[in-house]
């Protein structure tokens, strides 16, 4: 009967010392209170009250951290919230050489966020946020790399400033936009007059070019489908008139009309008037 219950206690001790660690985990093993070794994914056998197994996770996890009216190198509360990107690379030290790494991982990202902000301007916060994710993303990456913590990314996710700064960093940058549309204009204005001046030197050397292209802007006024009502200057009804023969086929025998006896005969080739 004895040995029966010793044999049931032992089979309840052997089954209770049975331990998973899934596939994303690693298990941290200590045998009265002094490192053993790791254990990896699988089935794994700890032994209560002799042995302690500590398992953590090796995914790439999130941590948010933010400053609260941190000012900035030029005197202007900034709020920034940033996010970390991090995953525990080296089990062994992350166990043995920190207490608790994720609120040590947390610290230190808060701290180098503040230390970052206090050394930048806020144009440069907000124009130049991927050389900010950089600077801090490195700077917390050589803390962690004693805890065997690996940092991947910092990203920044918002930036507050008092809201009398939006107003005037909103009207600058209307004005900014404002010049550089006058300096477009501009440029273009300058390509348009060496294009003018091109064509008048063909039109000074080719009257008949001219004419044509008067012609061809006459015929752009009058297509649209709307009544449009013209008023053509008598230079543009000399132009017609010297154009008018040029268009016209040479005729091979001059007709005459004739309205009555005393008429005398006018060639039809004359320019309508």
């Amino acid at each position: 009967m004895v040995v029966l219950v010793i044999f049931v206690l032992a089979v309840i001790y052997v089954l209770s010392s049975i331990r998973i660690v899934r596939q994303w985990e690693e298990m941290v093993l200590f045998t009265l209170g002094r490192f053993t070794g790791v254990r990896r994914a699988g089935l794994t056998v700890v032994w209560r009250f002799i042995q302690r197994g500590l398992i953590i996770d090796k995914r790439v996890t999130t941590t948010e951290f933010r400053t609260e009216g941190t000012l900035s190198k030029d005197k202007v509360p900034v709020t920034l919230l940033a996010v970390l990107f991090w995953k525990v690379q080296d089990v062994t030290k992350a166990a043995l050489e920190v207490q608790n790494y994720r609120a040590t991982i947390d610290l230190a990202a808060q701290t180098t966020l503040r230390d970052v902000v206090s050394r930048s301007d806020l144009e440069q916060l907000l124009s130049d946020q991927r050389k900010i994710d950089e600077q801090i993303a490195s700077s917390i990456r050589e803390r962690a790399q004693s805890w065997g913590v690996e940092v991947q990314n910092v990203e920044i996710r918002d930036i507050e400033i008092p809201s009398s700064l939006q107003d005037v960093l909103s009207r600058k940058a209307q004005a900014q936009a404002e010049k550089e549309a006058r300096r477009i204009y501009g440029e273009a204005e300058v390509v348009a007059a060496e294009e003018f001046l091109k064509a008048a030197q063909v039109y000074e050397t080719s009257p008949i070019a001219f004419r044509l292209r008067g012609l061809n802007v006459l015929l752009e006024a009058v297509k649209s489908d709307r009544n449009t009502l013209l008023f053509i200057p008598t230079e543009v009804t000399d132009m017609l008139r010297s154009v008018g023969p040029l268009l016209q086929p040479p005729s091979s025998s001059p007709k005459t009309d004739v309205t009555g006896p005393s008429s005398a005969a006018v060639p039809t080739d004359m320019p309508p008037i």
